[in-house]
Parts: structure tokens; C-alpha cells; sequence
């Protein structure tokens, strides 16, 4: 056995994925991002009584382009590239690092204040019991993995973290107020909107409150039903997923 096989042999998953949370932990952007995640997430947690998880989407996804992409500039991802051996394992330790950085510290709070204050309601305002409280916490503490993941995809993909910051901003935030913007101008011109009404179903903000079950509003229009908003929550998913994959593990750098 040689002694660069016996290196190879010695990097294991685990130790990629250990390496690669120490990295995003100790990374000063992305405690600066999870510490304002936790401001809104308990800013509207207590005053609001939802979890905030429209608020914090935006740093929870811009943490989850720091984390994937940060080596980019400088180069430094030909080294970690070379260490780890094989592509994928850096791909899911980078994910999963997103993922854990960001939803568990929300997490915390959030079923520290459902344990203690029990903040959250319905959309009655009525304080939900123990079991809907936590399910909400856990509901929310998933859509945010997911968005830091997705912010993650990007970064890989764009191989840069400027760019992937700008398009997440724009997904996350002009896309959304365009549409609404749009809707407006054509309801004051005394048009109709009803062709545009599918707007604020498929934009993210759109999915990621019904994700999170916010204040459990019964459907309108199947569109807004559970499984067709996973399948949205996928399609927005799968081409990032597709696109960040193969930028990290088998394009050339």
C-alpha cells in the first residue's frame, strides 16, 4: 500500500464532514448571519407568534453560500479538493454543514420559547398546545435547512459567492416584490390580476410559508395544497441540486 493510498483511506466521511462544520462555525460571516437569523426568529417569535422563517430566509441562505463558498476566491477548494479525495464526499458535508449550522442554533430557540412562553398561534390568534407548537418548531427548523442548502447549491454552482449572493437576494426578495409590483400597477390601471395570481403561489417566499404551515390557513386553490407544494418546494430544489452537483464533482476547476 502506498502512502498516498493509506492517506486517501484515512479520509472517511466523517472526518470530511468534521472538518467542514469546525470551518463553517468558526467562519466570522456565517456567526454574524446565524446571529441575525436568531434575532428575527425570536423577534417574531414572541412579538408576532410565528417563527419568522420568511424573515430569516434571506441570511439563513446567504449563510449557506458562505459556507459552500467561501473557498472559491482564493483558490483554497483546490486544496480542500485534493484532501478529500472524492468530490462527493466534500458535496454532502458541505449540505449537511449548511443545513446543521443554521437550523439547529433556530431550533434551540425556537423549542426553548415553545417549552417556556409557548409564543406561537393560529391563525386566530389562539396559542397552540404542546404538540402543534412543536411541530411547528420542527416544521420551521427544516424549511430553514432547506434554504440554507439551497443557498449552498447555489454557491457551488456559481462558484462564486458575490454571484450566488446576488441570486438568491433576487429570488428571494426582487422576484417576489416584482410580482406584487406587477399585480398592483395592472389592479390600479383597472386590469385584471387573475392571470397573474399563480405569482404569489411558485415564488419562494410564497412556498416557504406554506412549508412551515404559518397559521395553518386552510387551502384556496389546489396549488396551495401540501403535496403540490412540495413538488414546488422541489422544482425550485432539483435544478440547483443538479446544477451545484455537477460544478462540484466532476466539472473541471
Amino acid at each position: 500500500m502506498t502512502v498516498d493510498s493509506a492517506a486517501q483511506e484515512a479520509v472517511t466521511w466523517r472526518r470530511v464532514l468534521a472538518s467542514e462544520l469546525g470551518k463553517a462555525a468558526r467562519a466570522r460571516s456565517v456567526q454574524v448571519l446565524v446571529a441575525l437569523e436568531l434575532c428575527l426568529v425570536g423577534f417574531f417569535s414572541a412579538v408576532v407568534g410565528v417563527p419568522g422563517v420568511q424573515a430569516a430566509a434571506l441570511p439563513v441562505g446567504l449563510a449557506g453560500v458562505v459556507i459552500a463558498g467561501a473557498e472559491y476566491p482564493s483558490g483554497a477548494i483546490m486544496l480542500t479538493v485534493v484532501a478529500v479525495g472524492r468530490r462527493t464526499r466534500l458535496f454532502w458535508a458541505q449540505l449537511v454543514s449548511a443545513a446543521v449550522v443554521t437550523a439547529l442554533p433556530a431550533f434551540v430557540l425556537m423549542m426553548g420559547l415553545a417549552l417556556t412562553a409557548r409564543p406561537y398561534l393560529d391563525y386566530r390568534g389562539v396559542p397552540f398546545d404542546m404538540t402543534a407548537s412543536v411541530e411547528t418548531v420542527v416544521r420551521a427548523a427544516l424549511v430553514l435547512a432547506l434554504v440554507a442548502v439551497a443557498g449552498a447549491l447555489l454557491a457551488m454552482g456559481a462558484r462564486s459567492v458575490a454571484v450566488a449572493s446576488m441570486v438568491l437576494a433576487l429570488i428571494m426578495g426582487a422576484a417576489q416584490m416584482l410580482g406584487v409590483l406587477v399585480q398592483s400597477l395592472l389592479a390600479m390601471a383597472g386590469g385584471t390580476v387573475r392571470t397573474l395570481e399563480w405569482v404569489d403561489t411558485v415564488m419562494p417566499n410564497a412556498v416557504i410559508a406554506r412549508l412551515q404551515g404559518v397559521a395553518a390557513i386552510p387551502a384556496s386553490s389546489w396549488q396551495e395544497e401540501p403535496i403540490a407544494t412540495v413538488l414546488l418546494a422541489a422544482a425550485w430544489c432539483l435544478p440547483l441540486f443538479l446544477w451545484g452537483h455537477y460544478r462540484l464533482t466532476r466539472d473541471d476547476f
